[in-house]
């Protein structure tokens, strides 16, 4: 409606001025509402950048958490790893010294036989001795020439294994 009337009446050119001016305003509040959706979009979308910022904010503290948690994991399963490791270790040093223990409680076993033999072989002998020197008339009471016990029969150097357990 912008065409120019040259003789207008006056009715027309006041409703013409209306319709002017309600263009004007309406034109004002549609610029007014876009300026208010623009502000309301500019407010969104600062939000929505402060929002992403909070978000890369909290995922790098989760990396950053996930990351000392998996270094504390693997930090925890190298001490597990070792212990059994150590566990094992000491496990072959039990089994090492029990065979050890068995082979040296065997050995003294044999050993004390043994002992045992030679003590009984060595009073057989002894006894033997005596006597033959009696058979001999090795013992004279009347000039205290005698043989007063047997050789080493009391002797605290040696003493018999059979009274050691």
């Amino acid at each position: 409606m912008s065409t120019f009337i040259k003789n207008t009446s006056p009715t027309i050119a006041k409703r013409i001025e209306k319709d002017i001016a309600n263009e004007a305003v309406k034109e004002d509040k549609s610029v007014k509402h876009a300026l208010k959706e623009l502000a309301h979009l500019e407010k969104q979308d600062n939000k929505a950048h402060k929002k992403v910022d909070k978000g890369t904010r909290a995922l790098g503290k989760a990396d950053q958490k996930e990351e000392s948690t998996l270094h504390a994991l693997n930090k925890q399963t190298k001490r597990h790893d070792d212990a059994v490791v150590e566990l094992s270790c000491r496990s072959r040093e039990l089994e090492a010294l029990k065979a050890q223990e068995a082979k040296l409680d065997a050995a003294l076993a044999q050993k004390k036989i043994i002992v045992e033999d030679a003590i009984k072989q060595k009073d057989m002998h002894e006894q033997d001795r005596l006597r033959r020197l009696e058979e001999a008339g090795g013992f004279r009471n009347a000039n205290n020439t005698t043989m007063p016990e047997a050789p080493n029969a009391d002797s605290e150097e040696h003493p018999d294994p059979r009274q050691l357990h």
